[in-house]
C-alpha cells in the first residue's frame, strides 16, 4: 500500500512538472491467463514492459512509470493527440504480434488508455485515473485504445442519473414499486386482450414516475437482474390475485440471456400456475446479442404456457430469417412506424407487409402508440391484430374488468 502511494506520488509529481501533456495507461490484459498457463509468468510480464519501452522509443519524448501492479505502466508524452494515437497503435501492434518461441502457449494482450492534463474537473492523478477508467467503461468504443478527450464524462449528468437510479434501488428494496397498466385492444372484437405492465417508482417529490429512462443505467450498473425478477414476480402475483386478466411484462436483453433468471421464473411459474396468462416482451437486440440463447429462453418458458412478444419490432435489425425461426407469438410494431403511418409511405408499406407475413406465420401483430382515431381506423382496415395507445386508454392504475 505504501508503494502504491509512492507510485501515485510519482505520477502527481510528473503531472505538476510537465503542467500539460498526455498520460497513457498501458495494461497487460491477460495476466490471469498467463498465470494459469505458466508456472512463472514474470518472464512474460517483463517481456511486456520491454516491448512497450521499445515502442515508446519511437515517440519524440516520453517517460515511463511502472505501477505496483505487475500488469500496468504509465507513459507520459507531449500534449499531442496524433503522437498519442500513433504510439497507442505501435504499442498494441508490437505487443499483440509478439510470440515467445520458448513459450508457444502464451501470448500478450494489452489495452491502452490516455487522458490529457490538466482537466478542468481533475486536479490530481487519482481523479484523472478515475475519469479515464469510468469513461472507458461506459464508452461504446471497445477497441484497444481509448482516449478520454473523445468521449468526456458529463459529471452532472452522471450525478443526476445516479440519484434517479437510487430511487429505483430504494423502491426495489422497500418493495414499494408499482405497476400501471395499458390495455391492448383486439381489432376484431374491440375487447381488451391483455394489459402491459409498466413499472413506476416514486421520485423525490413522491410523484410516480416511469423507470424507462433508468433501465440503461440499471443494465450498466448491475441492477437489471433484480429489476427483471421483480417485474416478473409482481406480474405473476397479480395474475394469481386476479384470475380474469392476462398481463405482459418486459424483460431486458441481459435478462433474456441470464440462465439464473430463467430458473427463477420457472420456479415461480411452477409454484403459481399462471403461465398461460403471462406474456413476456423481449426486444430485437437480444436476438442480435445471442439468438440461440434467446430461443432457448423462449422455448423453456413456452413449455409452461407463457407467450412471447417481440417488442419495438422494426427498430433493430432482426432479419426475416430469424423471424421465421423464432417461436414468437406476438409482434409489437415499433411506434415510430405507427405515428407517421398516414403520411409516410415507407412506414405504410412496412406495416402492411409485416401484418401479411405475420398472418401467414400465425403470429399476432400489435401496433404501439396509436394516438388518434384516424390511425386506428387505418390499422383496422389493414387488419392489424391489436392496438395499444392513448387513443384507447393511457397507462393507469386501474383496469377495466
Amino acid at each position: 500500500m505504501v508503494y502504491k502511494n509512492l507510485v501515485m506520488k510519482d505520477l502527481q509529481q510528473e503531472i505538476v512538472l510537465r503542467k500539460k501533456g498526455i498520460m497513457m495507461v498501458v495494461s497487460l490484459a491477460n495476466k490471469d491467463e498467463l498465470d494459469i498457463l505458466l508456472d512463472q509468468s514474470d518472464k512474460m510480464t517483463e517481456r511486456f514492459f520491454t516491448i512497450v519501452d521499445i515502442a515508446c522509443h519511437e515517440s519524440i519524448e516520453y517517460k515511463i512509470i511502472r505501477d505496483s501492479e505487475p500488469t500496468k505502466l504509465y507513459v507520459f508524452i507531449p500534449n499531442n493527440l496524433k503522437i498519442a494515437e500513433k504510439l497507442a497503435c505501435s504499442i498494441y501492434s508490437q505487443v499483440q504480434l509478439d510470440v515467445d518461441k520458448a513459450l508457444p502457449e502464451s501470448y500478450l494482450k494489452c489495452s491502452v488508455q490516455s487522458i490529457r492534463f490538466p482537466q478542468k474537473i481533475a486536479h490530481n492523478v487519482e481523479k484523472l485515473l478515475a475519469l479515464l477508467n469510468y469513461g472507458n467503461c461506459v464508452s461504446t468504443d471497445k477497441s484497444y485504445y481509448y482516449n478520454y478527450d473523445e468521449n468526456p464524462v458529463d459529471i452532472e449528468d452522471l450525478r443526476t442519473k445516479n440519484i434517479k437510479l437510487n430511487l429505483l434501488r430504494i423502491s426495489l428494496f422497500q418493495k414499494s414499486a408499482k405497476f400501471v397498466y395499458q390495455p391492448i385492444v383486439e381489432r376484431e372484437t374491440g375487447y381488451i386482450s391483455y394489459y402491459e405492465c409498466l413499472l413506476r417508482v416514486q421520485d423525490q417529490q413522491n410523484k410516480w414516475v416511469s423507470v424507462g429512462n433508468m433501465i440503461s443505467d440499471a443494465e450498466s450498473k448491475g441492477l437489471i437482474s433484480i429489476v427483471d425478477f421483480t417485474v416478473v414476480e409482481m406480474a405473476i402475483l397479480e395474475l394469481k390475485r386476479d384470475k380474469n386478466i392476462s398481463l405482459s411484462v418486459n424483460i431486458s436483453n441481459i435478462g433474456v440471456l441470464d440462465k439464473k433468471l430463467l430458473k427463477k421464473i420457472e420456479d415461480l411459474l411452477k409454484k403459481h400456475g399462471v403461465a398461460k396468462r403471462l406474456i413476456i416482451e423481449i426486444t430485437e437486440t437480444s436476438l442480435n446479442d445471442d439468438f440461440k440463447t434467446t430461443k432457448n429462453f423462449i422455448d423453456s418458458l413456452h413449455k409452461y404456457g407463457c407467450r412471447f412478444a417481440l417488442d419495438d419490432f422494426g427498430s433493430g435489425f432482426t432479419s426475416f430469417h430469424q423471424l421465421l425461426n423464432l417461436p414468437i407469438d406476438i409482434i409489437k410494431i415499433d411506434g415510430s412506424y405507427i405515428r407517421d403511418i398516414l403520411k409516410n409511405d415507407h412506414s405504410k408499406f412496412f406495416v402492411e407487409a409485416l401484418i401479411k407475413l405475420a398472418a401467414d406465420l400465425g403470429i399476432k401483430t400489435v401496433a404501439e402508440f396509436v394516438e388518434n382515431g384516424e390511425i386506428a381506423r387505418f390499422l383496422i382496415d389493414i387488419k392489424i391484430g391489436g392496438m395499444q395507445g392513448n387513443f384507447f386508454l393511457p397507462a393507469s392504475n386501474d383496469r377495466i374488468t
